[in-house]
């Protein structure tokens, strides 16, 4: 029986594509996040990635009783396959497929195969290989008196020679006969490492792209040529014979091309040029990634890919966190970050390694910066590394991506709310992104909610924000300069029951605003790593409360960050790090007075015009020591002191762990003890107290997460418990003043807060690969609080036991995409009124209350929907999206407002069914 050989040990040069997987699906080293998703990155430098060298080589036979058939099948068969850090191939998948007994020999033949694996940066990693094999019946033996070789059928590589010693197709010192380049459809981005095949092309096949499928029967080629594409797109293939040429590109994540062209004689070239469009189930622009962050024991990654389809979010980056295990669920779908039980001012979110004051819009319609220019959103509920501070809930990181060097890109994004643009593109060796947006909520919003929806207020919000960002490389590292900002105005009336009509005492407006500047310089030279970045913010807070009260702050804030890294050896690294933040701010305010001791609320208001100079300084740094090659540990500390306003100074220790069990599943636990600084309505000496201490909390926290590499299904348990004391909480205490003259004073605040978090969380979560993705998060928790109000400890105002959040995503055939978000939430608790009782001495009626938060509202639950279709040309693609909430119109309760004697109250109601519609071009 004649035998097809096949020499696998050429696959990576000459039929294959490696890739290198992150750290999301890699088994990385252990300086590395284990089982996290990692952003995507630009490509290393091949000097970076050793690609894997096959150990021998094997024979793949015909099968003989295919042979008995009418019609023997055959022609190629393409199967994808991953290397392990063992050498041993795992995950093979068949991508295009002959004959099922053909496909199986194959992938049998695949699966034998050893490899010395691939390297990167001298650690082992996984690759992906695809091979196409040309497999079909044996030709006939020859004719006896032929100088051919008996064993025919053996296949011949590129630089082999025919027998009367004239080089074969595909000859390195052949003339080029086609040369061409391959882009992304819509995007006009290369294709990189496509492999490139040509045979000749059957006799009666028309010129130009095949499509669907034909069933003439498979013979092999006569010849054949290959090539792969460089990093531009571009291939040549040499010594091609002249006349019709069938052409097939192979390329992973993307369409199959398949096409017939028309190469004339006499040395003429012929240039081709394709564009090939991107499969559904391949999101990712580029594949090799590294973390070098260090693993908290609970980090949650979202890529922009993933988010740009979650339904509810309207494509929104960070709105996606509020899915996430852990999470409160805001009232009216505010943007609050409520993470494990603590105040939403007790979560920080950092942008480009600076923190900012305002994460979403009013109403939460989109945050504050645009999604599509975001690299890594990363949520960290607790026990987070000591380069961040100034926290006791959580921290949410997120990094800005550089602009495209691959050409002009951009898009206009319209909706029901507003429109946005982004412009990208190259600079010399360097690249910019423009972006903004402006929303027209304020014209629109009164038509969508209709009258009778339960909802009493009129909301008119208005919002813009803008992005400028440039980068270039200088030297060993990369420079940016970063200039983007936000300003929101909203206007909200809100009538109570008695009235038939809303007044100006009714009302209540806001502003809010900040503007900023970053400057970042990082450089990596071998052992060591550097961070420097300046940033100016100038902010401004405004609000009116009707007749009650009124604000105005203003801030310009200049931070300095500087990180030094060194990796001591191959199991031991230390990075300290420094960060300054200095400025001014004024506090303009008018608000009703504490009421004294025995003599309750006397109506006097304060007004007051404070202001001057503030600022901190902390010192930091982690160390990375891996004890053995599984476990890993992470001692850190951070010092901060705030040598201004407070003069209190804080130091705190902290430890993590990770600890690989198996392959697949890693133990990560870790303690440490948190701090922050009261806000300024706490510690200026009008409404507060300027003697007041930090607040602080310990986290301990411990989870596992095992990893289904073959279903790419990540399963994750966290158990946690927060202790937070030292809480600013009001207090009614009178102080000696010992200053000029003896006088007694309120004290307003003191820290005699303190509060007990615990809770469970459990998240199944089905990686954006194939057609399917999507998550399934649970937490059961209980917050409780003892505000120094006489109540004890009571459920914190967000307690809610129950968070149950299912996402999935569909991606369905010819560009459409289908997905849902349905949450099951327990009714955030309340305090119970009864009635009213007449007040002789003033006139007015004061509630009969029941103790506080004793009451729960009813659970909550709602179902989004949302659709998207793609329509992708060459130069330009067009997505259309539908996105619904609360598709089924469930009236859930957010709240109550009482009459003036508290004998009846409204009920309001969050959100009903609130469609939107869009359209994106890009480009």
């Amino acid at each position: 029986m004649r035998r097809l050989a096949l020499i696998l040990s050429l696959i990576a040069a000459v039929l294959g594509t490696a890739t290198a997987l992150g750290p999301g699906t890699a088994h990385a080293g252990a300086g590395e996040g284990e089982g996290e998703l990692a952003p995507a990155e630009e490509a290393s430098p091949e000097s970076e990635l050793v690609p894997p060298t096959a150990k021998g080589s094997v024979a793949i036979q015909y099968p003989e009783a295919l042979l008995e058939r009418e019609e023997p099948p055959g022609g190629t068969v393409i199967v994808q396959y991953v290397v392990g850090v063992d050498g041993q191939t795992k995950e093979l998948e068949v991508l295009q497929s002959v004959d099922p007994e053909l496909d199986r020999i194959v992938v049998e033949a695949v699966d034998a195969l050893e490899f010395e694996p691939a390297l990167y940066r001298g650690q082992p990693v996984e690759v992906v290989l695809s091979v196409a094999v040309e497999i079909g019946p044996p030709e006939p033996a020859p004719e006896p008196d032929t100088d051919t070789e008996t064993e025919t059928g053996e296949g011949t590589l590129p630089g082999a020679f025919d027998s009367d010693g004239t080089q074969a197709p595909g000859d390195a010192e052949a003339p080029v006969a086609i040369r061409g380049r391959i882009r992304e459809a819509g995007q006009r981005t290369p294709i990189e490492g496509a492999t490139v095949i040509a045979v000749p092309a059957p006799e009666g096949w028309p010129l130009g792209q095949i499509r669907g499928k034909r069933y003439e029967e498979a013979v092999e080629p006569q010849w054949q040529v290959q090539a792969t594409t460089d990093a531009e797109g571009r291939f040549e293939l040499r010594g091609v014979p002249p006349g019709r040429v069938r052409i097939i590109a192979l390329s992973r994540g993307y369409e199959r091309l398949d096409s017939i062209e028309e190469l004339a004689g006499g040395g003429a070239i012929l240039e081709l040029e394709y564009f090939d469009r991107r499969l559904p189930s391949n999101p990712y622009r580029t594949e090799v990634t590294v973390d070098r962050e260090l693993p908290e024991v609970t980090r949650r990654t979202i890529t922009p890919e993933e988010i740009n389809l979650l339904p509810g979010t309207q494509g929104d980056a960070l709105k996606s966190i509020q899915n996430f295990p852990g999470v409160a669920r805001p009232p009216f779908g505010a943007g609050l970050i409520v993470v494990r039980g603590s105040a939403p001012s007790d979560t920080k979110t950092y942008l480009g390694y600076h923190e900012i004051p305002q994460l979403f819009h009013f109403g939460a319609l989109t945050s504050v910066f645009n999604s599509d220019i975001l690299a890594q959103i990363d949520f960290i509920p607790g026990n987070f590394d000591a380069r961040f501070g100034n926290a006791i809930g959580g921290i949410i990181n997120v990094q800005p991506r550089k602009g495209r060097r691959d050409g002009y890109h951009g898009y206009i994004d319209s909706d029901l709310f507003d429109t946005g643009v982004l412009v990208e593109g190259p600079i010399g060796k360097g690249s910019f992104a423009l972006s903004a947006r402006r929303s027209y909520i304020d014209a629109l919003l009164l038509a969508v909610i209709p009258a009778g929806s339960g909802i009493d207020f009129n909301v008119a919000p208005r919002y813009y924000d803008y992005q400028a960002l440039f980068d270039y490389p200088v030297g060993p590292g990369n420079f940016s300069v970063r200039v983007f900002g936000s300003d929101d105005q909203l206007e909200v009336v809100a009538p109570s029951v008695n009235e038939e009509e809303a007044d100006a005492n009714d009302g209540f407006d806001t502003q809010i605003a900040f503007h900023r500047v970053d400057m970042v310089y990082e450089a990596e030279q071998g052992p060591w790593s550097f961070l420097f970045t300046p940033s100016y913010r100038h902010e401004q807070l405004g609000g009116v409360g009707g007749d009650i009260f009124s604000f105005r702050v203003t801030r310009d804030v200049f931070n300095l960050r500087a990180e030094l890294g060194y990796r001591l050896s191959k199991r031991a690294g230390l990075r300290i790090g420094t960060e300054v933040a200095a400025g001014e701010y004024s506090l303009e305010a008018r608000a009703p007075g504490f009421p004294q001791p025995g003599q309750g609320d006397n109506g006097e208001f304060l007004a007051a015009d404070l202001g001057g100079a503030f600022g901190s300084f902390s010192l930091y740094s982690t160390a990375t020591i891996a004890a053995s090659d599984r476990l890993v540990l992470y001692p850190g500390v951070r010092l901060a002191y705030n040598g201004v306003v407070l003069n209190r100074a804080g130091l705190d220790p902290r430890f993590r762990l990770a600890w690989k069990l198996t392959e697949d599943t890693t133990f990560k636990a870790g303690v440490g003890l948190f701090s922050q600084y009261p806000d300024v309505f706490e510690l200026n000496d009008v409404w507060g107290n300027p003697n007041i201490a930090l607040e602080r909390s310990i986290h301990t926290s411990a989870g596992v997460a095992h990893m289904f590499d073959s279903i790419d299904l990540l399963v994750e348990g966290t158990a946690f418990y927060k202790y937070v004391y030292d809480l600013a909480v009001p207090t009614d205490v009178l102080l000696i003043n010992n200053g000029a003259g003896a006088t007694i004073v309120p004290e307003r605040f003191d820290n005699a807060g303190y509060g007990h978090v615990a809770g469970v969380e459990l998240l199944v979560r089905k990686n954006l690969t194939n057609n399917l993705f999507g998550w399934v998060s649970y937490t059961f928790s209980r917050a409780l609080y003892d505000l120094d109000d006489g109540w004890g400890l009571i459920p914190f105002d967000f307690d809610q036991p129950h968070i149950l959040t299912a996402i999935a995503v569909y991606k369905l055939p010819r560009g459409w995409s289908l997905g849902g978000r349905f949450r099951l939430v327990s009714g955030n608790p309340y305090i119970p009124v009864y009635n009213g009782i007449d007040d002789v001495s003033t006139g007015g009626t004061f509630p009969l209350e029941g103790p506080r938060n004793s009451e729960r509202n009813p659970a909550f639950h709602q179902l989004d929907v949302r659709v998207d279709k793609k329509w992708t040309w060459r130069y330009v693609g067009l997505n259309a999206y539908v996105d619904i909430q609360n598709i089924y119109n469930r009236r859930n309760i957010e709240g109550r407002t009482y009459a003036y004697d508290y004998t009846q109250f409204n009920v309001l109601a969050g959100l009903p069914i609130l469609p939107s519609v869009g359209l994106k071009l890009d480009w």
